[in-house]
């Protein structure tokens, strides 16, 4: 790992021969497609990890010149200074987890509901004839009925045999609307972050100052953005959001839906690869998500 930080200081170094580093953070660990060196609390390097990584920190520079034009938001004003090598100016912040949320006040929580829902809001009214135009992918992370049954079937070999009854019963409930209702992931796409996890939302002094990591970004069901912060923040701060943004209603059970399933999937992908990092990679979220309103 230190050999890896080296060699990315040594090409920052010969790319800016004019930087004088004289501080240098780095995460090489959290990262599933970029390692990150920021200099002097100012300029942010991301590299790709892996060569199918490169092609998300593109999609990420084309996704950011459309999203700058409609949205109000921070978020990063991203360069892209080599294949697989992107730069940006840091937003210095801190992820909105909610073990700090929910110790702030009412006043304040229902003013980050209100930046979120306005950022939600302008992202997902971006025309789609805009979208298309700029040749941006679909989210990978969109599904069909017929993913969603393959998934179940696998859990339901790999992962069952290891489950006690009750929640064997429990993960069938998640897919109920799955197996009983061909409609039930029907939607209107719309660009969406796909990714608006806590530390990809940054705040200071209680407020939202910037949005970050559109790597993944595309076009797709807005209910996934919204399942990613219920996930995270959970049902009572959904409610807050609801109110600045409009619509959420008409799918927030695809949203309980998705932020179920991940935890589901993220276990599956650690039992496949023997590797327990992805099973305790969800023990942060909320576990604050209503039953199905509507299935």
């Amino acid at each position: 790992m230190e050999d890896r930080k080296l060699k990315y200081i040594k090409y920052i170094k010969e790319k800016y021969p004019d930087i004088e580093i004289q501080q240098i953070n780095s995460n090489l660990t959290d990262g599933l497609h970029n390692d990150v060196i920021i200099i002097n609390d100012r300029d942010v390097f991301r590299f790709a990890k892996h060569d199918f990584s490169k092609s998300l920190l593109h999609n990420e520079h084309k996704v950011l010149q459309i999203v700058k034009q409609f949205v109000d938001m921070t978020v990063p004003d991203l360069d892209m200074i080599d294949d697989g090598v992107s730069k940006y100016t840091y937003i210095k912040g801190k992820p909105i987890y909610r073990s700090k949320i929910l110790k702030l006040s009412e006043d304040v929580q229902e003013q980050i509901a209100q930046q979120l829902g306005v950022f939600l809001t302008q992202l997902h009214s971006i025309p789609m004839s805009i979208i298309s135009e700029n040749r941006i992918n679909a989210f990978p992370g969109n599904g069909t009925r017929d993913s969603y049954l393959d998934l179940y079937s696998k859990i339901e070999t790999k992962l069952f045999p290891h489950m006690k009854s009750y929640v064997i019963d429990c993960v069938r409930d998640i897919f109920n609307p799955i197996f009983n209702h061909t409609n039930f992931l029907d939607y209107t796409p719309a660009l969406i972050h796909g990714d608006l996890a806590p530390y990809h939302i940054l705040e200071e002094s209680n407020e939202v100052i910037g949005v970050i990591d559109f790597g993944v970004s595309g076009y797709g069901d807005p209910a996934h953005d919204v399942s990613v912060i219920l996930d995270t923040l959970g049902e009572g701060f959904i409610k807050k959001l609801s109110k600045y943004y409009k619509g959420i209603d008409s799918f927030i059970d695809r949203s309980r839906f998705y932020a179920n399933v991940s935890s589901i999937r993220w276990a599956l992908i650690g039992y496949e690869n023997n590797d327990v990092s992805w099973h305790l990679n969800h023990l942060f979220t909320a576990k604050d998500i209503s039953p199905y309103s509507g299935w």
